[in-house]
């Protein structure tokens, strides 16, 4: 597990870094909102067609390699696209090499534990979740104070440097040989929906609502209110998603013992409306408000990998079912880029952070019915 919580943060410390570099760059080069939501928007839609090509690869030849031959590869390759893009074409294409680099990841991540720790699989899956949490904070402050004090090329020449040693523990992951599975994925059980029953695609949509609850909020919205309304330097901007990351990943931390049922769910979609309501009028306890969201996406990561590992708990082909799972998860995010960035443009901020707290609840409580109709079948 160590050495998949190792790629895990390096991982996301790239990404932390990248996520916060990419739109606060363009915005340096005074690309208008809608201009930037296209770039965005490109990652979660070009993400979920290779996420399932590989999954199916990992599925028949063992998730071992897709760590060492593709993630480590695009994950420098897309950084180092960042590093020299003159244009918007060329961010344009380093999305493209970065949604390759997260669906090699993605694509096996959760197969490799579910693997490697088939009777903890929820809870290891989970505490994957709070240190993907803390290695995207690490990130975010590196972006924010490396912005801040010596600009965007040497910032990002840092995550560069950082991606080139993921290949180290994805080499050691190499040498793991493929266990044998109790089930044998054949060809026409991948892409066939008829294999799946009707609560696997409740879960999808259960799914949905939790990428659109987050995606736009903090990949385009957060850090472009952030520069647009708030007027925060960079390194605020960092240290901000540094201590919303950290709080997520502590709450997830902390949560792994307690049950996930109806008060958990009703107490972070509290947390979610409380924080998207008062975000955009409350400007002086913005901080506090951030730190609020973190909470309730800190305690829904339990909800969201336990809901996975329970939809694919009798898959043969896990890797697939999972992609399968995210399918409209992916294309939703890419069209919430496209939505929030239009709403902020043409009548503001508040209507996107009211749509983020509503579909929170709406997560929460179908994961709750969820588990609880799986609990008593």
């Amino acid at each position: 597990m160590k050495r998949i919580l190792t790629i895990t943060f390096l991982n996301f410390f790239v990404s932390g870094g990248i996520t916060l570099i990419v739109p606060l760059l363009l915005l340096e080069r005074e690309i208008d909102l809608i201009e930037i939501s296209l770039v965005l928007s490109v990652l979660p839609l070009v993400f979920f067609i290779v996420r399932l090509i590989l999954a199916a690869f990992a599925d028949f030849k063992g998730w071992q390699r897709l760590y060492l031959l593709i993630n480590w590869p695009a994950t420098f390759f897309s950084t180092l696209i960042y590093a020299i893009a003159n244009s918007t074409s060329l961010f344009l294409f380093g999305k493209m090499i970065e949604a390759i680099k997260e669906s090699s990841y993605w694509g096996v991540n959760r197969t490799a534990i579910f693997s490697l720790f088939p009777k903890t699989k929820e809870k290891e899956a989970t505490r994957n979740s709070a240190v993907l949490a803390l290695a995207t904070a690490t990130g975010s402050a590196v972006a924010g104070i490396g912005i801040s004090y010596f600009g965007f090329s040497v910032a990002i020449s840092l995550f560069l440097f950082a991606s080139i040693i993921i290949g180290i523990p994805a080499a050691l992951l190499f040498r793991i040989p493929k266990k044998p599975e109790h089930k044998t994925c054949k060809v026409k059980d991948l892409l066939n929906p008829g294999n799946r029953g009707r609560m696997f695609w409740f879960v999808s949509l259960i799914l949905m609502f939790f990428s659109i609850a987050r995606y736009p909020l903090l990949y385009l919205i957060l850090p472009v209110f952030m520069v647009q309304e708030l007027g925060y330097s960079y390194i605020t901007i960092g240290l901000i998603y540094m201590f919303y990351n950290l709080f997520s990943s502590t709450v997830t931390f902390t949560a792994l013992r307690t049950s996930l049922n109806a008060k958990r769910a009703i107490f972070q979609s509290s947390l979610a409306l409380i924080a998207t309501f008062f975000i955009s009028n409350f400007l002086g306890i913005f901080p506090v408000l951030v730190l609020l969201l973190a909470m309730a996406e800190g305690l829904s990561m339990g909800f969201f990998e336990t809901i996975i590992a329970k939809a694919t708990k009798n898959s043969a082909c896990v890797s697939v079912d999972i992609g399968m799972l995210h399918i409209p998860m992916r294309l939703s995010e890419f069209f919430s880029i496209l939505y929030a960035g239009l709403l902020a443009e043409s009548i503001g901020y508040m209507p996107v952070f009211l749509l983020s707290g509503a579909f929170y609840s709406i997560f929460s409580f179908s994961s709750w019915y969820f588990l609880k109709k799986e609990k008593n079948s």
